[in-house]
């Protein structure tokens, strides 16, 4: 008789977190592992310290270049000394790829019911680290870093790199915090930078095999590499990375507060291991990437002018009223839709606030909305429903 696969609707990914313990919630039994050594003291004077008149010290410990020869993963830690009404408080963050972890590669994604052995399994390395500490003190953590990811396959003949070059034709708007997108590794990678989150696409099995100085995640492991060498080549399929990245735990808990609907002022481990969760984190950015009117033309498929000019006739001047007004509207409307569409939307906003201003720009707002509206029946790229519908369904890549 065959058994139900109950894990296939809790699937999803969280890559790399960071999470916080306060001490007495841990304990030290090797603080030469630090650097400098991490002594505990509960009784020192602000302004006595032996680091003289610093009310700040930061410790740390990375994973050694003999880990990972050996194919050991370990997290990386850092402790803060500070001082709260002249008393030390000593803090430890412990970050670490949730996949690297468990399956000692990053490709391989989670499920809900990881989250016991993820816990015991992190518990038993930082024993290893000189750490002392509880399951379930790390269950209780206060997450301040989350990278949510998802892997996205894509149907042959589609590359990954295809589906970013298309993806860069896209724009965030007018938002304030997005600063930087920039189009990296041979256009393999596209980052939409901004200083609450970062949200990046990038070819996940290049980002593997490519060397360290240029690759996305910095800390490889060997097995990641064998494991590449195992897959057949002939049937390997691509795979689009999408990860949102929060890097600060403010703008983490402002994000959930929003999407969760109450105020968060820090978010546990345990909680934030969670499919709907990190599905609706992915979701969310994702819509916010492809509901602007400037995206929805610039993610369009390639049309012949004459149908895009066609369709402008058809909503701009149904009566076929033979005026200027109505032929300049038109001209202006289809003029932004192609050149939006052929080079992206950050393209000829860049030549256009270039030439003239940025409230030129803003001036063309209106028009580009409408022709958004005009246009919204005409089909987009492929890889905008393959990366919709991998969302929609959160199915776990299994290798």
């Amino acid at each position: 008789m065959n058994t139900p696969n109950k894990a296939k609707s809790q699937d999803f990914m969280l890559d790399t977190v960071a999470i916080k313990l306060k001490y007495p919630a841990f304990r030290i039994t090797e603080p030469n592992f630090f650097t400098p050594a991490l002594i505990i003291k509960e009784d020192i004077q602000p302004f006595n310290f032996h680091y003289g008149r610093h009310r700040f010290i930061k410790y740390q410990q990375n994973p050694t270049l003999q880990d990972k020869q050996k194919g050991i993963y370990k997290p990386h830690l850092t402790a803060y000394q500070r001082f709260e009404e002249n008393k030390p408080i000593y803090k430890l963050h412990i970050e670490f790829s949730i996949p690297k972890l468990l399956f000692l590669n990053s490709i391989q994604e989670l499920g809900e019911e990881d989250f016991g052995k993820t816990v015991r399994f992190l518990n038993q390395q930082l024993v290893l680290m000189g750490i002392e500490t509880s399951e379930e003190n790390l269950r209780h953590a206060i997450v301040v870093k989350a990278h949510f990811a998802k892997n996205i396959p894509l149907p042959y003949p589609l590359t990954a790199q295809d589906a970013i070059s298309g993806l860069y034709k896209a724009d965030l708007g007018k938002r304030k915090d997005i600063n930087i997108r920039h189009y990296g590794n041979e256009g393999q990678s596209l980052y939409f930078y901004a200083s609450s989150v970062n949200i990046i696409f990038y070819d996940k099995l290049k980002d593997i095999a490519t060397t360290k100085a240029r690759a996305l995640d910095k800390d490889k492991l060997k097995q990641e590499k064998e494991l590449l060498k195992r897959m057949d080549s002939k049937t390997q399929q691509e795979i689009l990375r999408f990860e949102v990245r929060f890097n600060k735990q403010q703008s983490l808990n402002a994000f959930l507060s929003k999407v969760l609907g109450e105020k968060i002022t820090g978010i546990t481990f345990e909680k934030i291991f969670n499919k709907e969760l990190c599905q609706r984190a992915l979701l969310k950015n994702w819509e916010g990437i492809i509901n602007t009117p400037v995206s929805q033309l610039a993610l369009k498929l390639e049309r012949p002018p004459e149908e895009i000019f066609d369709a402008m006739i058809k909503a701009l001047n149904p009566d076929q009223k033979k005026k200027a007004h109505s032929l300049n509207k038109i001209l202006i409307n289809f003029g932004l839709s192609m050149l939006i569409s052929h080079y992206g939307a950050r393209k000829i906003r860049n030549k256009i606030e270039k030439n003239w201003s940025n409230k030129s720009w803003m001036r063309l707002s209106k028009k580009i909305k409408e022709s958004a509206s005009i246009l919204k029946d005409m089909p987009t790229l492929n890889i905008i429903s393959d990366i919709q519908s991998a969302l929609e369904k959160f199915e776990k890549y299994d290798l």
